[in-house]
């Protein structure tokens, strides 16, 4: 069985496709994906699993596809084909030389069951053997390869890494010596590893790094100092034109420390009454006037200050100190946001106050996270005085790094190497290989000579018949078999010229459902990939289609079913999961899901195989799921050009559902916008967004339009906030059900 596709690269829009936390496949596989996601792609990759020419049409192309058992089939090592059966539209086109013509298949009738059944168990056998002879195959040439390349690249590879030109083979013999006691003790991780070659490779003078301080304010102390100050009050008795106008008071204060003994006014010599006088004094109070210096002093000290942290250059510590250095630099520099945060907020406080200098005023500013800091600090500083400690005794350092690397590769060489048992291994794969051709040979002699006899009795046609009247039972379409060895499809008695693609599609899935069986193979032993069996077909026959598979194709060894037809993959999903497990992958059946989507870098689309999303799994239809995806782009703050591609598709979607239902007695869905929007230019942009937008060929119209991606925004969350206003309780029920605050 397959277990997964670790990577898949250059294969249609597969272009950099790696299997990261996936589900691995398992007995039944049910692949959902809208049209042009990648699912006809992926059958492709299963047809040249089971017949290797077919990579020929695919130039520079790369995969490695993993079995059950651990083995894996490449680009590159395509040797022994995988039984797997694809339908798609390349098996449509490879049988169907002629509209109603295809080649003969072979099946074993009742009459002839013995048949069939030496068939099976010699195809049982044969996989058996084949499996033994790839085996020992792979472990002949993996052990060869292995052994060449230790004999003459090892002393070569070491010299490379230290780059000591001297040291040889001899050397290694002798490092091998010294470390093959405790080889353990000299392994070092790929992280300590990478360290030291990037020490001894160094050409750097590696200078003192000096200690980091401790910033000199900090958010408590701050809020310690303005604490009192904000409990503070002074009264006066205010002038109201003075109070309301800030800038008249200032200047008033000043001039009126020009007139403490005299009441001739400096500015224009008019005299100053004595009540006057006295009353600018009331005003500008003794203990008034010292509070709001304080204040104010205070207010300018906050807003001056700039909290930083002088840090060193990553590239100046020692590589096998950079790592630690990265992680405590990103957590000062979180501290450092918040510390500006807390002096900001007391900052806002201490203006606060000094327009309520009558008043007592709270100061709660959460400054707790202040101590963080002087332990970064002493974390910071530790590496750097271990990073002077080493640039003292770089020289020492270099040589030890040196015997490091080297008592390390012998210590690998030893674990992982024996000469003499590897060429025992590789003669004893030798033979196995041999002996197991030996016998496979007999096999296809034997299997000929029973097929032959098969040949004589079948009952394919009949098959087919029975399927194809399953399917099209109004159609007065059936099969008979020519001479030379083909099929021929008739409606009525005459060749059937002429067809439709539902019929085409009906009568191109009987068929292959017959050859599953030629020449008496065995589902059992077989791999099925069936794509997108319902194109051009009616409700109807998916009800059909799914009968089929479910009854005809239980017993195959595994199978693949990819659909874009959301009523064929509920009936399935519904058939090989639990509702009450909330339609979840288990151990006999796996749910995925192919999405195309636009990289943003490239400009060019890309395919991926993913699980299913939750909303999928979930429900019924993809109407929950095509909202939350609408629902995100309408709400993001970023938006991207793969989401504004395919939003005029999703919401023409999404609105020919809801208007549907609310007012199913009109047919055109855009006839029924009536119901969101109340103005009729409303209506006509939204109809022709989603309709013409949904038609674009490619990404050139839309990369054209420079406001496309805001525009297509726009336009989506115009959608929402119409349903939100115009159907509160049908968009509450959305949003609780993607999981969003209405």
């Amino acid at each position: 069985m397959i277990f997964k596709i670790n990577r898949l690269t250059n294969f249609g829009n597969f272009r950099q496709f790696q299997w990261a936390g996936t589900t691995p496949f398992s007995k039944r596989n049910l692949i959902y994906g809208w049209n042009y996601s990648g699912k006809t792609t992926l059958s492709r990759l299963f047809q040249i699993l089971a017949e290797p020419n077919q990579l020929a049409q695919w130039q520079g192309c790369q995969f490695e596809v993993e079995l059950q058992d651990g083995t894996t089939r490449t680009h590159s090592n395509l040797v022994n084909p995988l039984l797997i059966k694809v339908f798609n539209r390349d098996f449509v086109q490879r049988n169907f030389q002629q509209e109603h013509q295809a080649p003969s298949v072979f099946i074993v009738g009742g009459d002839a069951i013995h048949l069939r059944n030496r068939i099976a168990r010699l195809s049982e056998h044969e996989t058996k053997v084949l499996r033994i002879k790839v085996r020992m195959s792979e472990d002949h040439g993996r052990l060869q390869s292995e052994l060449d390349l230790l004999k003459t690249n090892h002393a070569r590879a070491v010299s490379t890494v230290t780059g000591d030109r001297t040291y040889n083979r001899t050397k290694r013999v002798a490092e091998i010596e010294r470390i093959k006691a405790t080889p353990d003790v000299f392994i070092l991780t790929e992280e300590d590893l990478q360290a030291k070659v990037s020490l001894l490779r160094s050409t750097e003078q590696w200078a003192d790094i000096n200690a980091v301080p401790a910033p000199a304010d900090k958010p408590d102390a701050l809020h310690q100092g303005l604490l009192p100050v904000m409990q503070k009050t002074a009264s006066n008795e205010a002038i109201a034109k003075l109070k309301e106008d800030r800038d008249l008071e200032s200047w008033i204060r000043t001039g009126l420390s020009h007139h403490v003994e005299s009441s001739q006014c400096e500015f224009c010599g008019s005299t100053i009454s004595e009540e006057r006088l006295t009353a600018l004094q009331k005003h500008f109070s003794k203990a008034y006037e010292e509070l709001a210096a304080e204040v104010a002093s205070q207010t300018s000290t906050l807003e001056d200050i700039e909290l930083s942290i002088n840090l060193p250059d990553e590239r100046d510590f020692f590589p096998d100190l950079r790592t630690q250095f990265v992680a405590l630099k990103a957590r000062i520099e979180d501290w450092i946001t918040w510390a500006d945060s807390a002096v900001g907020a007391l900052a806002m406080l201490a203006k606060q106050k000094q327009l309520s200098l009558e008043t007592q005023l709270a100061c709660v500013v959460d400054t707790r996270r202040t101590s963080e800091i002087d332990q970064f600090v002493a974390d910071i500083n530790a590496l750097v005085t271990s990073h002077n400690q080493k640039g003292t005794q770089i020289d020492t350092e270099k040589r030890s790094a040196k015997g490091a690397i080297e008592k390390h590769q012998a210590a690998s060489f030893y674990q992982n190497n024996s000469v003499l048992d590897r060429e025992a291994a590789i003669q004893a794969a030798i033979d196995q290989v041999e002996k197991a051709q030996n016998v496979l040979t007999e096999i296809t002699a034997k299997k000929l000579g029973v097929e032959t006899l098969i040949q004589q009795q079948s009952i394919a046609a009949q098959k087919i018949n029975e399927t194809v009247q399953f399917l099209l039972p109004d159609n007065n379409i059936s099969v008979a078999e020519l001479p030379g060895g083909s099929f021929e499809f008739r409606r009525d008695g005459s060749p059937a010229n002429n067809l439709s693609e539902g019929e085409k599609t009906a009568i191109t899935f009987a068929y292959f459902l017959v050859t599953l069986e030629n020449n008496g193979a065995s589902l059992i032993q077989t791999a099925v990939f069936i794509d997108d069996p319902i194109s051009s077909l009616d409700s109807n026959h998916i009800y059909a289609i799914y009968a089929l598979i479910t009854r005809q194709l239980e017993s195959c060894l595994q199978i693949f079913i990819s659909t874009h037809n959301i009523e064929l993959y509920t009936l399935l999903k519904d058939y090989w999961f639990q509702a009450r497990q909330q339609f979840a992958n288990h151990p006999d059946a796996c749910a995925y899901y192919t999405r195309r989507y636009i990289d943003g870098t490239s400009r060019q689309w890309h395919s991926t195989l993913e699980d299913t999303p939750i909303l999928l799994r979930k429900y019924k239809s993809e109407y929950q799921f095509i909202f939350d995806q609408l629902h995100l782009f309408a709400s993001s703050q970023a938006p991207s050009l793969h989401e504004a591609y395919t939003s005029p598709n999703l919401l023409r979607k999404f609105l020919e559902a809801y208007l549907g239902f609310k007012k199913p007695c009109i047919s055109k869905w855009s006839n029924k916008l009536d119901l969101l929007f109340d103005v009729d230019i409303d209506r006509v942009e939204i109809q022709k967004f989603a309709d013409d937008a949904s038609h674009l060929q490619g990404l050139t119209r839309a990369l054209q339009q420079p406001d496309f991606i805001s525009n297509a925004q726009n336009t989506v969350n115009k959608v929402i906030q119409a349903l939100k206003a115009k159907d509160i309780m049908h968009y509450t029920s959305m949003c609780t059900v993607i999981g969003v605050s209405p």
